[in-house]
């Protein structure tokens, strides 16, 4: 416990510089923990099993983004093995502007109940929704979002297809099993196909099975069924079809790792330059240690445990704030936006706390004085105004319903990036402590630097 006290007491002798070092590291931590969470989030999600293990896409060969025709629905339902299929249509419309994007679709009725039957829709609804031409099924989250009721008409604007169609909110649904997925409208495909003048394409089919031993023997059908045709068609599984979409913007894995890797590179030159410094402004210390009957081991101890210490804090502030900042901002963007603006002032604190503390100086001049006013308020005025950017960034993307809905930082990459916090503590201190614990007395009683 004397050892640790000792630590602290060594951390703190500088408080500028110790502070400066924990943001800094803090900040590149909040950096590490967003990008592996982006990568949790899009390549391995949570909602993985129950009926998505029964659930298939079919869509066309050669991309995604091809239709086929609509008389493949038929073909698709006679095949051994599949319970239900439904037609369904990416329509990707904006609600009154961009700013207002969400995930829309336009779907067969008939069968839809039985293909996403993890959603809860009354009975009511259900029926109001398939005997009403313009009727739209929405989310109710995403209900929430726009404060949406029953019987509201809305429009939606065609940013693919040329068509605005008027939609009339007959229903609601819920999904306890992933609410992310409440952030979608459903409307009629005989409704958009009318507009399109009779046109009969599909973007692609989703397929129920009856039991999950089946799912690879079902896909392999349908697409035999249309091979060599001039619509061929490749089956696969939801997690597969959604990995689809992420592979159309890059190696998006490879990039956001290598960025981590960039930043874990950052905190090691900065964490290694500021305790190089501070070993080596202690030289003459550890011979005085020595000559009280600290030994080697003991004082390496001391010195790698000090870095230790500034580096496991910097991390529990970046992990530990970034779960709870992302949970603070989905917690309130849809229901206290201006509870932003507090957020905005929480992190306008220590921005201007790290002015004040960077253009310390033991020197009392007016113009010093002046110079570190001035820069603390420009600070927190920055700080304050990239935080209201990040809340409306980060609301935005994580309301809209898609890779990155409810988007949050799991309990694994906190571990992970406290455990990169500590080992770049110990990696940058090792080798200048290992030098100052194994000087000579003499040598260090010697030493001006």
């Amino acid at each position: 416990m004397k050892l640790l006290s000792l630590m602290w007491k060594n951390a703190l002798r500088n408080s500028r510089r110790t502070v400066l070092t924990i943001l800094s590291i803090a900040v590149s931590i909040f950096l590490i923990s967003t990008l592996e969470a982006i990568i949790s989030a899009i390549y391995h999600p949570a909602n993985t099993q129950g009926s998505a293990q029964l659930t298939l896409v079919t869509h066309r060969a050669t991309s995604i983004t091809q239709s086929m025709p609509g008389s493949y629905r038929e073909r698709i339902a006679a095949v051994p093995g599949v319970k239900d299929v439904i037609a369904q249509n990416w329509f990707g419309g904006q609600y009154i502007d961009a700013s207002n994007f969400f995930a829309n679709f336009a779907v067969d009725t008939d069968e839809f109940a039985q293909v996403f039957d993890e959603y809860h829709i009354a009975p009511d609804q259900l029926a109001a929704w398939k005997n009403e031409r313009t009727a739209a099924l929405v989310g109710k989250e995403l209900m929430d979002k726009y404060h949406w009721t029953l019987g509201q008409t809305i429009t939606l604007k065609g940013t693919i297809y040329p068509v605005n169609p008027e939609l009339t909110i007959r229903g609601a649904y819920t999904d306890p099993t992933d609410p992310s997925q409440e952030l979608t409208l459903y409307f009629h495909y005989d409704y958009l196909n009318e507009m399109l003048d009779e046109s009969s394409q599909v973007g692609s089919f989703t397929v129920r099975v009856d039991n999950a031993e089946d799912v690879p023997k079902v896909a392999q059908r349908i697409d035999a069924v249309f091979h060599n045709s001039p619509f061929e068609t490749k089956t696969e599984t939801v997690e597969a079809f959604r990995l689809g979409f992420v592979s159309m913007l890059g190696n998006l894995n490879f990039l956001l790792s290598a960025i981590s890797l960039a930043v874990v590179f950052t905190i090691l030159l900065i964490v290694g330059n500021t305790m190089a410094m501070s070993i080596r402004e202690r030289t003459g210390e550890v011979a005085v240690l020595k000559t009280l009957g600290f030994r080697r081991k003991t004082i390496l101890w001391l010195l790698v445990g000090e870095a230790l210490v500034v580096a496991l804090l910097g991390g529990v502030v970046g992990a530990v704030g970034a779960k709870f900042v992302y949970w603070f901002i989905q917690v309130t963007f849809t229901t206290a936006k201006p509870l932003g603006f507090v957020f905005a002032l929480l992190i306008a604190a220590p921005s201007a706390y790290g002015a004040w503390a960077l253009f310390g100086s033991p020197s009392a001049r007016i113009g010093v004085k002046i110079v570190r006013y001035a820069a603390t308020i420009l600070g927190a005025i920055i700080g304050f105004v990239v935080s209201i950017i990040f809340y409306m960034a980060v609301g935005s993307i994580t309301t809209s319903g898609f890779f990155l809905a409810n988007f949050s930082i799991p309990l694994l990459v906190v571990a992970g990036c406290l455990g990169v916090a500590a080992a770049v503590g110990i990696v940058s201190s090792i080798f200048p402590a290992l030098r100052a614990s194994g000087v000579k007395i003499a040598e260090a009683l010697r030493y001006v630097g």
